[in-house]
């Protein structure tokens, strides 16, 4: 009976496997690659394919200046590399950038005659897209203080945030070591709000390349790590102004190391732990083949 048994369990097994692979084989046979960026060229990011924002933006208390400087954002040997420094400075020009940080709400209280330079690299105006399947394959510092993030706008020239929609692939804050954060913004249906869906998951060490994906259709958002879908948001009964993620809301790709704030500065900034670092392996895009 325990052989007949054994031998009906693993045979049990081998049509469960061959239906999960089959039906990985059609998940997969449902998209064909848009775009992609290897990192194949040393230097400066490709213009091609992004712009590297500059200057103190002002969003969420942070205290970093955004630069094009290779320091802050650089390809070399296949990978793109951005880094956050702290960079001395006299101090009339510390008031200036404490001025500057201190009108956007940010506090500098732990910053001593420097200042925190970073990079942001957006696709805007270069590549868009829309209900797609985005992978980046990267790994990143866990100094406390960081938040390195990769994400998704909606277009803002033609409605403001949070109109727009924005689509958090990955968000990572120092003070949380590996715990991987995604969210889901809307008109209605955001953090200022306190509504929005948000989850997050475990990895073994941020420091080790992982693959954050995310894949979306006119009713569906599912976040991966790895492939292992672990937060999944339905449209359900939300009104249209409060799901902007149609296949005619287009949406670009940004990659960022934020610093302090109001979530990620809430335990204070390690500055031994500089420089902080986020390493790119690819960023590839798929199209839904209809």
């Amino acid at each position: 009976m325990k052989i007949i048994f054994n031998i009906f369990y693993k045979a049990s097994a081998f049509v469960l496997l061959s239906s999960m692979l089959t039906s990985l084989s059609l998940a997969e046979g449902q998209w064909r690659l848009d775009w992609s960026d290897e990192f194949d060229s040393d230097g400066h990011p490709s213009e091609e394919n992004w712009t590297s924002l500059e200057g103190y933006l002002g969003f969420n208390k942070e205290l970093q200046r955004y630069t094009s400087d290779l320091k802050n954002a650089s390809v070399k040997d296949g990978t793109l590399r951005i880094e956050v420094h702290s960079d001395p400075v006299f101090p009339s020009e510390f008031k200036r950038i404490q001025a500057e940080i201190q009108s956007h709400g940010g506090d500098t209280t732990e910053l001593k005659n420097e200042e925190i330079t970073s990079a942001r690299l957006v696709t805007y105006g270069k590549r868009a897209f829309s209900n797609a399947r985005v992978e980046v394959r990267a790994r990143f510092s866990a100094g406390r203080g960081s938040w390195p993030a990769i994400w998704l706008l909606g277009d803002e020239s033609k409605r403001k945030w949070p109109n727009c929609g924005e689509i958090d692939i990955m968000e990572h804050v120092g003070h949380s070591p590996n715990i991987i954060h995604s969210s889901v913004h809307s008109k209605h249906s955001n953090f200022r709000e306190g509504n929005h869906s948000s989850e997050k998951t475990k990895v073994t060490s941020v420091e080790d390349f992982h693959i954050y994906g995310v894949e979306w259709s006119e009713d569906t958002i599912d976040f991966s790590v790895d492939g292992l879908v672990y937060h999944t948001l339905e449209k359900g009964d939300r009104e249209e102004d409060d799901w902007p993620f149609t296949k005619e809301d287009e949406f670009h790709l940004i990659l960022n190391i934020a610093v302090g704030g109001g979530w990620a500065g809430k335990k204070g900034l390690d500055k031994a732990a500089l420089p902080f670092f986020m390493e790119v392996d690819y960023v590839r895009v798929f199209e839904r083949i209809d």
